[in-house]
């Protein structure tokens, strides 16, 4: 009788099918709980079971509209993540339970959703555009309900992961990331009056570093002013077209000071 592959070798299969789209999504679902029912009274310590709980979330949500499902392999995922060590794994799982419950009108438990995954993503160090996602989904569902900014550390982390981002891997912000960490930060970061006030306001808002893959990045560092400075160009001509022709014009100017004062 042959020997069953190590679990390594299964879950690396399901992802292999599962990435390329090439089986039935109900037999792969299926295939993967019969999966599951066999490792989750023991599930191995590795990356490839948090990536697994999150593909059987995403099938269950995307593919076969069983919410149910979904938000248990989800918060699998999420709650296991001190287990199989993929926090990546972890904060999209936390994200895309956010969205499932927010797509059935439980707000409460999307905002309590976005706010964990947002949470542990900065506390670990995952600069990644889905910790940016739960983070700016958090301020904006609990802003959209109370009229009141209740997340202002969510905030501020969300724009420095988001100036690291730029920086180091610009392919991660899509457009409808850029478009809503824009508008929040036009909305509470940029000044209303004097531009030149924004790194003051920048850096009394805390917390005052991000944890990145390459240790700690602070707010008041040269290179992430810059970063600052050009994102809240690219920021305000985006959103405040009203207000004036070349809205962004002070904040390149401040970049270009900026960066002459860092080469001098």
């Amino acid at each position: 009788m042959p020997l069953e592959p190590p679990p390594a070798d299964q879950l690396d299969a399901f992802l292999q099918a599962h990435n390329l789209g090439a089986a039935v999504p109900a037999a792969l679902f299926a295939r993967g709980e019969e999966l599951h029912r066999r490792l989750a009274a023991d599930p191995p310590p590795s990356p490839a079971w948090g990536r697994f709980l999150v593909a059987m979330g995403e099938l269950a949500a995307e593919r076969l509209d069983d919410p149910t499902a979904a938000s248990r392999f989800f918060l699998g995922a999420l709650q296991g993540a001190d287990h199989h060590g993929d926090y990546q794994a972890a904060v999209t799982a936390g994200y895309n339970q956010g969205v499932l419950q927010e797509r059935r009108g439980g707000h409460a438990l999307a905002l309590a959703a976005y706010r964990a995954a947002a949470r542990e993503g900065f506390r670990l160090g995952v600069v990644a555009a889905n910790t940016l996602r739960a983070a700016a989904a958090a301020v904006r569902l609990h802003f959209a309900e109370h009229g009141e900014l209740a997340d202002a550390a969510l905030a501020k982390q969300a724009w420095f992961g988001w100036l690291y981002l730029r920086l180091n891997d610009p392919g991660q912000i899509d457009d409808a990331l850029r478009d809503i960490l824009g508008l929040q930060m036009c909305a509470l970061l940029l000044p209303e009056d004097d531009p030149g006030t924004l790194a003051e306001h920048w850096r009394r808002w805390p917390p005052h570093r991000l944890l990145t893959p390459e240790g700690w990045w602070e707010d008041g560092a040269p290179v992430c002013l810059e970063e600052l400075f050009a994102t809240a160009a690219e920021a305000a001509d985006r959103h405040l077209v009203d207000e004036g022709a070349e809205p962004g014009a002070p904040y390149r100017m401040l970049q270009a000071a900026s960066r002459r004062g860092r080469q001098v």
